[in-house]
């Protein structure tokens, strides 16, 4: 038991001294529930209504802060007969780009885009009764290299490595048009 001990006080030692860009990690920001907080849908296998964060004015985040990661928790009506296996959620960008995302784990397809501007979501499901919804929650890492902060450390390659157009999001799911509120 004190070799273990002692392990882990030297590898958090080596963390600190040896190598301090891994001693501290990207601010996160948690953006909360979207508005509207909950998210309906009427039709199956079609886009939601949409839900919006609009960070563009939060005057705690540095107006050169760029994202490293982003994070979307979400609850289904469960007794509307959704499941999470037959609904997909999607984060946007202002410019109307975005990824899909599964629920409570970073997505690095965001990184370097500015934290400071319009994050929206939609999401569609293949099953549910009458209508859906889902009650999303953002969560963002970011950095700054202005005011110094860093956490680039937690920035990661994704596999292809580029944000999705909406037509892109739209032919991966086969539907054949999609419709954003602005």
């Amino acid at each position: 038991m004190k070799k273990l001990a002692s392990f882990f006080s030297i590898f958090a030692l080596f963390l600190v001294l040896i190598m301090p860009q891994n001693a501290a990690a990207a601010t996160t920001y948690n953006a909360g529930a979207s508005s509207p907080s909950t998210i309906y849908a009427y039709s199956l296998n079609q886009w939601s209504g949409q839900g919006v964060w609009d960070l563009s004015n939060v005057s705690s985040i540095p107006d050169t802060a760029v994202v490293t990661g982003a994070k979307l928790n979400w609850n289904i009506c469960t007794t509307c007969g959704m499941t999470y296996s037959t609904t997909a959620v999607a984060l946007f960008i202002q410019s109307g780009a975005g990824d899909w995302m599964d629920s409570g784990f970073y997505n690095y397809k965001f990184a370097g885009q500015p934290v400071k501007q319009k994050w929206s979501t939609q999401f569609q499901a293949s099953k549910f009764n009458s209508s859906g919804y889902i009650q999303p929650v953002l969560t963002l890492l970011w950095e700054d290299s202005a005011s110094a902060k860093s956490g680039a450390f937690m920035l990661s390659e994704s596999p292809n490595g580029a944000l999705l157009e909406e037509a892109d999001l739209v032919e991966l799911v086969g539907l054949t048009s999609i419709e954003m509120e602005e």
